[in-house]
């Protein structure tokens, strides 16, 4: 029963009441029906901004509900006893109350069915939400993690990459991709111009990978940063580069970075 019809039955009711004085304990009966109907409108407005909560709020919740029915219902039916009880010189008032009193009937039916099936489908949740606790989800490998990191370096989604391979790093410290990882989260510093935080992670990869095969490319790449940052430190970085692993790409590399920072020549003086 909504709003309206509540405050419908309670108008009609008033009516009836005000013209059949001489039933004062049927006035107290259909005052505490229409409390009750007051109160189980209340309850279905909790049920509905409930829906978001626990499933075992809401089990209780219609448990509540229920047993304010099943007492609704037999408020009710004491009450149709009682009116066909009347005497009947009341009869147009008696004709009135119990077509009202049919009227909540059919709302408290509609109400047990519409609770039965709600109950049925809380049932129907919970079993699902056992059913997904209790099965067993493989959860994304290391390998996994790896492959999502680089494929987005890949494509360019240096804030997507930098939080994938942060987490990486984080979780699987130890890993045999690890260094590398280290060195493509410098990588994608680079690529947004954070220089600054690009040198830090090449270190990181020169400190704690000192034997890895990323070590020329992260001092090489230190090298690059820093000169980009217009760091005065390049210069040393970049030679650095050269001293440690003679011919090599990286060591070339520097070098041709090193003539690129050599600042011109000024030309001799013309002789007189």
């Amino acid at each position: 029963m909504n709003s309206i019809q509540i405050r419908f039955s309670v108008a009609v009711l008033l009516m009836v009441l005000a013209a059949t004085p001489a039933y004062p304990q049927k006035k107290e009966d259909i005052f505490q029906l229409m409390k009750d109907m007051i109160d189980m409108q209340q309850l279905v407005r909790q049920l509905q901004t409930s829906v978001d909560r626990d499933n075992s709020v809401m089990k209780g919740l219609m448990e509540k509900m229920a047993d304010q029915v099943n007492t609704l219902a037999g408020s009710l039916q004491r009450m149709n006893q009682s009116v066909d009880g009347l005497k009947t010189q009341n009869d147009a008032s008696t004709r009135e109350l119990r077509t009202i009193l049919t009227t909540m009937n059919g709302n408290v039916k509609e109400l047990e069915e519409g609770l039965s099936s709600a109950r049925a489908q809380i049932s129907t949740v919970s079993r699902e939400m056992t059913s997904i606790k209790t099965t067993a989800t493989p959860l994304p490998t290391a390998d996994d993690d790896w492959k999502a990191a680089k494929l987005d370096t890949l494509l360019g989604n240096w804030s997507i990459a930098v939080a994938e391979l942060q987490d990486f790093t984080s979780k699987y410290p130890n890993d045999p991709h690890a260094a590398d990882a280290q060195l493509l989260l410098g990588d994608a510093f680079v690529a947004q111009k954070k220089y600054d935080q690009a040198i830090t992670q090449y270190d990181i990869v020169l400190q704690k990978y000192p034997d890895s095969d990323t070590t020329r490319a992260a001092l090489l790449k230190k090298g690059l940063a820093q000169a980009e940052a217009n760091q005065p430190q390049a210069r040393d970085t970049l030679n650095e580069v050269i001293k440690k692993f003679p011919n090599t790409s990286e060591a070339n590399t520097a070098g041709a970075k090193l003539k690129e920072l050599q600042p011109p020549q000024r030309g001799k003086a013309p002789a007189r």
